[in-house]
């Protein structure tokens, strides 16, 4: 051992060679940034269905069985379903547009504050015919388009009762909601 290093001397030494391996071994960990929060997504705006009930001037029988189907449908994107207070008909009536156009039913949507019409016609044949033409329809308020429709003649008014559901199905299909039996 050298007599000049004393061991004072070599205690500092080892000192210094720690601090020195210690500086060396650590590392500063990378500043944190923070990216900014994406901004919040909204929510898309409340789609409002509107369905007219069918009037029972022709048959009471098949008013009831379409209004259970118009209540029980749901259609994509609709955020809240409420019943007409009047028929399509008598809402014409009442706004003084009765053609069946885009924009009659665009103004009859605007008039109950809907985005979406739902409803039904029952058409009585000829005086000598009990046939009966049942027509169902989905309109868009906004588009001014109708987005489904069907319509079947059926051989009479317990026929068009009976054949109600089979109609809304071929229609409407998934958008359909359980309704029940239809009678």
């Amino acid at each position: 051992m050298n007599p000049d290093v004393t061991r004072a001397d070599g205690l500092r030494v080892l000192g210094l060679l720690a601090a020195l391996a210690t500086a060396c071994a650590t590392v500063k960990p990378a500043p944190v940034v923070h990216a900014p929060a994406p901004p919040p997504v909204a929510a898309p705006p409340p789609v409002r269905l509107a369905w007219m009930p069918l009037e029972a001037n022709v048959s009471a029988e098949v008013a009831s069985a379409v209004n259970q189907r118009l209540a029980g449908l749901a259609v994509a994107g609709v955020t809240e379903k409420v019943q007409a207070t009047v028929s399509m008909e008598m809402a014409q009536l009442a706004i003084e547009c009765i053609e069946r156009t885009p924009r009659c039913y665009g103004e009859v949507g605007r008039s109950v504050g809907a985005d979406r019409l739902a409803w039904a016609e029952l058409a009585r044949g000829s005086k000598r015919d009990a046939s009966v033409t049942l027509r169902v329809s989905l309109f868009d308020v906004g588009a001014g388009a109708i987005i489904r429709q069907g319509a079947r003649t059926f051989p009479n008014t317990k026929a068009a009762r009976d054949g109600a559901a089979a109609l809304f199905e071929g229609t409407f299909g998934a958008a359909l909601a359980s309704a029940g039996p239809a009678r």
